[in-house]
């Protein structure tokens, strides 16, 4: 798929990140087209020492909804907009779908594949955090919590299950949790790492969303040797832009752009 050809000039591009993805988006697309683009990073704030790509201007903090997305576009004038954000990320995807529509900005989103259930895997699958919660007493009584650190209050007040929720920083909204203990920690993890982790705290169900990518499937992996099930809360839909599921393809749209 194609984008219609603009005016020569070095492009402005602005890539929506907080995922290891945007900065290997970032660095690929400088080594291709080098001084062709002007690149610029924008992260929402929510994760503290964040790892940023070399040599690319960061911008942090929330835009206010679309209307800020669309003036700050037309303030630095970017001419295309890569939207390479967590899956889950569904405010700010559609946002920025909402934004770029408004004022015709070309948008790629970055859509990886979802991990993909073997016939050794016992996966029960979900549509929200808050139907994964109402479930989990049936399913275990020692839980590995690995969904993120939003919407933690779904996973107050269960007493019969023992929770071990792992983040990668404190969660910003109050969560409190009684029957359990934090794990602050940032992936990617090894097989090896998770199983130890998983045996240690005598873990028999997980809840995860259905991320994608290497960087946490090693608790896949574990949950799968073990015969550990796994609540697997599915994808939310991609948004009506153009969606690239790698970063090969992004490439090479953006070459067309060019």
């Amino acid at each position: 798929m194609s984008l219609a050809r603009p005016a020569s000039r070095p492009k402005h591009i602005l890539i929506f990140g907080g995922t290891g993805d945007a900065n290997r988006i970032a660095e690929d697309l400088l080594h291709e087209f080098g001084s062709d683009i002007r690149l610029q990073l924008s992260l929402a704030g929510r994760t503290s020492a964040p790892s940023l790509p070399d040599g690319v201007p960061v911008r942090i903090g929330g835009f206010g909804g679309p209307e800020g997305i669309i003036s700050y576009v037309k303030s630095e004038q970017i001419d295309l907009v890569i939207d390479a954000t967590h899956p889950y990320a569904t405010e700010i995807s559609h946002n920025v779908a909402q934004a770029c529509h408004a004022v015709a900005m070309p948008c790629i989103q970055f859509h990886r594949p979802a991990w993909e259930k073997t016939d050794k895997d016992n996966w029960i699958s979900v549509q929200s955090i808050e139907e994964a919660a109402k479930i989990l007493p049936e399913v275990g009584t020692r839980a590995l919590i690995a969904s993120g650190a939003k919407n933690l209050h779904a996973f107050e007040g269960l007493e019969k299950t023992w929770l071990l929720v792992r983040t990668v920083d404190a969660p910003r909204d109050p969560f409190d949790l009684e029957h359990g203990e934090w794990l602050f920690a940032r992936g990617p993890f090894s097989v090896e790492s998770e199983t130890e982790l998983l045996e240690r705290h005598e873990i028999d169900v997980i809840v995860s969303k259905n991320s994608g990518g290497g960087a946490t499937y090693a608790k896949i992996e574990a949950a799968r040797n073990l015969g550990i099930p796994v609540i697997m809360i599915e994808r939310p839909g991609g948004e009506p832009v153009i969606q690239a599921p790698s970063r090969e393809e992004i490439i090479g749209i953006v070459g067309d752009f060019l």
